[in-house]
């Protein structure tokens, strides 16, 4: 029975994905006398089931030895064939290993705490089928993606998680900002999506498979051979590396996740701990291709480093507090591109591991406070410690999960990363980034906390109500959860057990940067008289970064630019050569014909002489060849 409930991982998947097909029945109001409350409780039902069937699986893999062993040395594996055509065959290959088992669990577990909280935060709303249902399509998508070995397959799945951002971000669509961030959305990931399906395709003449395990095996021949790489290779990897790039928001396809802030903030939840991790989970599948192209490695640096330093920097100027936690998002996954570019995938898992849930308990916190007070505008907040002390502790615990404190999870993996730089040929600038952005890291988030939580009160949290306990409780929840991180890392085996779990080299100045970040910014911020911005003399630094560096006009002016001056030159040839070529073609044959219209005469002699006349001359042309 054990061993069984690891055969049939491939159902957890479904069990979202039926509820939000049969979300479809209330959507439309097919089912209209029950209201549209059913449709979210049986989606809650559902991702409860695939929840239950993710963790007792992995606690079989860890407590029964025949299930585990048979589990990590022969891993289940199943296969739906899709095309077998022409030598080309394509199916989903699925594989259950131990981290598809722990990543599933934490993404069927955020999204039973998250789908409890959207029914207390979307109480009076009536839009719960086709929000729910689209909750439960993200998770069906995610779990899918952990389980599939196949990266044709990956690709297919990145493009409905864009699908189901598109239509989340679009869920209050009668509002044109909503509009507006549910396109730029989904237009930003299809470019990315594109290159990585061109990467995808070229991919599977040269290596001849899309399995990971196939690639894997490949790279490591042409590595212990030392085969010369196939021309154009590594164009090809670029390619394969820009999907991930969209889907983890970074620079430069990085615009689309502060768009994507227009969205109900519990889908900002699953959004900003969970599915952005979907474009890094692929990534480091694709770490053994990676590793044969040094300047692939390369630009995963450069890209994962300016974006970790440049998302910080923006979301310690960001007015609006979902904005600000969404670069911050940006710049922790920035930080993995850069551990994946340096080569070391250990330590890409272990900032993996560590980011979702303390991410997602910031967003719950804050949702709290942006429901009752009707406002997400950082300045106008304040003074809610007096009234909501649980929610500003579980804004800390949070907070200093991401923060580089021990024994909190967050430290462990920084410094392994910190370590990792220190290690690599340019030692000195990728070990300063690294530091400097902890250290704004640290800031911006106590920045979040004292504008919220410290000073005094305001005209908006004067009266701040409690909110249900529906939201409460699964914050508190997440709360113990995260506050036992490095007890649960210590049980699977990714610490030693230490005095301070996580501790090593370069743990002090680690330490020392990420509480200089914070209490520099606890000291600007949590004064008699706080400034929610910088003093006028730094020349407007603030809404510099608050317009994100001016990144989306740049981009009008350049790119969007370029692409209106084309299609005007593209209007231009259609109307003045496309279609006065086609006009003028048609109005000559036409003028020809009735010209032609004139010479029938109706009169049969005329006819059969014009014949006899053809044939003579046919006759004479063919005896004189």
């Amino acid at each position: 029975m054990q061993i069984l409930l690891l055969k049939l991982v491939w159902l957890i998947p479904l069990y979202p994905l039926l509820s939000a097909l049969l979300s479809l029945l209330w959507a439309p109001g097919l089912i209209n006398k029950t209201g549209p409350r059913p449709a979210g409780y049986l989606n809650l039902l559902m991702v409860s089931v695939a929840f239950c069937h993710s963790i007792l699986a992995l606690i079989t893999l860890h407590t029964n030895s025949a299930a585990g062993a048979q589990a990590i040395y022969a891993p289940a594996s199943f296969q739906w064939n899709w095309i077998a055509t022409a030598n080309l065959n394509i199916g989903f290959d699925g594989l259950v290993t131990e981290p598809a088992l722990i990543a599933m669990t934490v993404i069927t577990g955020i999204h039973v705490l998250v789908q409890v909280y959207a029914i207390g935060y979307l109480e009076m709303d009536w839009g719960w089928p086709r929000f729910f249902g689209s909750l439960s399509f993200f998770e069906a998508g995610l779990c899918a993606l952990v389980l599939t070995d196949s990266l044709f397959f990956s690709y297919v799945l990145l493009e409905l998680l864009t699908l189901g951002t598109y239509l989340i971000v679009g869920t209050w669509y009668n509002q044109p900002l909503v509009v507006k961030g549910a396109r730029d959305a989904f237009l930003t990931k299809r470019i990315g999506d594109l290159i990585l399906l061109a990467g995808v395709i070229a991919l599977l003449p040269i290596t001849g498979t899309w399995n990971f395990h196939g690639l894997q095996a490949w790279a490591a021949e042409q590595t212990n051979n030392h085969h010369q790489l196939p021309l154009g290779f590594q164009w090809v990897l670029i390619a394969l590396i820009a999907g991930p790039m969209g889907k983890c928001a970074q620079i430069p396809l990085h615009l689309w996740l502060d768009e994507a802030m227009e969205s109900p903030l519990p889908s900002t939840i699953l959004r900003n701990s969970v599915v952005v991790l979907g474009g890094a989970w692929v990534l480091l599948r694709l770490e053994p291709l990676i590793e044969l192209s040094p300047l692939v490695q390369l630009i995963l640096v450069v890209v994962g480093g300016t974006t970790a330093l440049v998302a910080a920097l923006i979301a310690l100027g960001q007015i609006d507090v979902k904005r600000a936690l969404s670069f911050l998002a940006s710049s922790w996954l920035g930080l993995l591109f850069m551990a994946v570019g340096m080569g070391n995938t250990t330590v890409a898992d272990h900032l993996l591991l560590v980011y979702p849930l303390p991410m997602a308990l910031i967003l719950m916190s804050v949702g709290t406070v942006i429901i009752s007070n009707v406002t997400q505008d950082l300045t106008q907040l304040g003074g809610l410690w007096s009234r909501r002390p649980l929610m500003g502790v579980a804004f800390l615990s949070g907070a200093v999960g991401l923060m580089a404190i021990p024994p909190f999870g967050g430290f462990a993996a920084l410094r392994e990363l910190l370590e990792l730089a220190s290690n690599s040929q340019q030692s000195l600038p990728l070990s300063l980034i690294v530091l400097t952005t902890v250290g704004l890291t640290s800031a911006s988030l106590m920045r979040v906390f004292c504008l919220i939580w410290g000073g005094n009160p305001t005209q908006f949290t004067k009266r701040s109500a409690e909110v249900l306990w529906l939201m409460v409780l699964p914050s508190l929840i997440l709360m113990g959860i995260v506050l036992h991180i490095p007890q649960l890392l210590l049980k699977i085996g990714v610490y030693d057990l230490t005095p301070i779990p996580g501790w090593g080299k370069l743990g002090l100045p680690l330490l020392i940067t990420s509480l200089f970040g914070a209490g520099s910014s606890t000291f600007f911020y949590l004064r008699p008289h706080p400034l929610a911005e910088l003093p006028a003399g730094l020349g407007g630094i603030q809404h510099w970064l608050a317009e994100d560096m001016h990144t989306e006009a740049f981009y009008q002016r350049t790119i969007v630019k370029l692409v209106v001056t084309l299609a005007k030159y593209s209007e231009w040839a259609d109307n003045n050569i496309i279609d006065k070529f086609s006009g003028g073609t048609g109005a000559t044959a036409l003028n020809f014909s009735r010209k032609l219209s004139l010479t029938i005469s109706g009169r049969a002699q005329v006819y059969a002489l014009t014949v006899v006349i053809g044939i003579v001359l046919m006759t004479a042309w063919i005896l004189r060849t």
